[in-house]
């Protein structure tokens, strides 16, 4: 053993590394410490019958398994590096980076049962407590059967009672709060001016377009063309904030006349659409012969000037 020490280079190596490894074990035995009183007392709860665990959470008994493997795995991993003994390919190294990765994996679980968690504990505490203070309160007094009667006075909020008893409603006092806003007007004149440059800028097609480019998005197939107009902007707005509605809750929006009208007329002002737009209509009023029939309106006006002939 002397010999390895006397190795060239060794000891200069223990010189400058035995600080850090003083300090480094006076740390683990001051967190052996605190855990050793931690643990010991939590036990002695346990056995007094003090903490229930008979029914307690799965999820909790595992984790709590993994815990206990990682740390026996790491004291046997550092009783070797303790005694020189290598721990190349040993078990035990595989051991600690399963059991890490499986405490890594199952954090968002924690983090998502961590509020039910802390009622369910609040809960059993609370429940605890009252209980010892009801069982206290047995003991020191006898049972009064009126003690169990409805107590409807004590449900009556003492504030609305003082307020009304003069008739006048007197509004609850709360304290007020002043907002914390440290802003200068010029700087919200700033901010307000910024905001409403990068609306124009993104509601403009041509700069819509260059941004669909560079980040390279998908192509939008429009139901017009041409370029778009305020109204048609604000109208293809409304509409898609109703289909995101449409969406969320599954339910059709009605759609009410005007709404129709309104995109019909501003397709037909849109590009090429409008060329082709009234043609339906013209076939409709068309007879099997290719001529218009006559209105009943005309009709009663022509009968209406015969009459007046005669």
């Amino acid at each position: 053993m002397m010999e390895e020490i006397k190795k060239p280079g060794l000891v200069e190596t223990i010189k400058r590394e035995a600080p850090q490894l003083a300090s480094v074990l006076r740390e683990m035995k001051e967190g052996l410490d605190v855990v050793r009183s931690k643990v010991e007392a939590l036990t002695a709860k346990v056995k007094a019958d003090s903490y229930p665990t008979a029914d307690g959470m799965s999820y909790l008994e595992a984790k709590h398994l993994l815990l206990l493997s990682y740390c026996q795995c790491l004291v046997y991993y550092l009783l070797r590096k303790a005694k020189g003994f290598s721990i190349h390919g040993h078990p035990v190294v595989k051991s600690l980076v399963e059991i890490r990765m499986f405490l890594e994996k199952i954090r968002p679980i924690d983090k998502k049962l961590q509020y039910q968690i802390q009622k369910l504990t609040t809960a059993g505490v609370g429940s605890v407590a009252e209980q010892a203070l009801s069982e206290g309160k047995e003991a020191q007094q006898s049972e009064d059967v009126s003690n169990y009667k409805p107590k409807p006075d004590l449900l009556a909020d003492k504030m609305v009672d003082e307020s009304m008893e003069d008739g006048v409603y007197r509004p609850p006092k709360i304290a007020p709060m002043s907002m914390d806003d440290k802003t200068s007007k010029q700087e919200r004149d700033a901010a307000r001016k910024e905001k409403h440059f990068l609306r124009q800028a993104t509601e403009n097609t041509y700069m819509k377009d260059v941004l669909d480019e560079l980040e390279d998005r998908p192509e939008e197939v429009r139901d017009y063309y041409g370029p778009e107009s305020k109204e048609q902007r604000k109208f293809m707005a409304r509409y898609e904030r109703q289909q995101e509605v449409e969406e969320e809750l599954f339910v059709r929006a009605p759609r009410t006349k005007e709404d129709k009208k309104r995109e019909k007329r501003l397709k037909s002002r849109s590009g090429l659409q409008g060329l082709t737009e009234s043609f339906d209509d013209e076939f409709k009023f068309l007879d099997e012969d290719g001529e218009k029939p006559s209105s009943s309106f005309s009709s009663r006006g022509k009968s209406k000037r015969r009459k007046t002939r005669h």
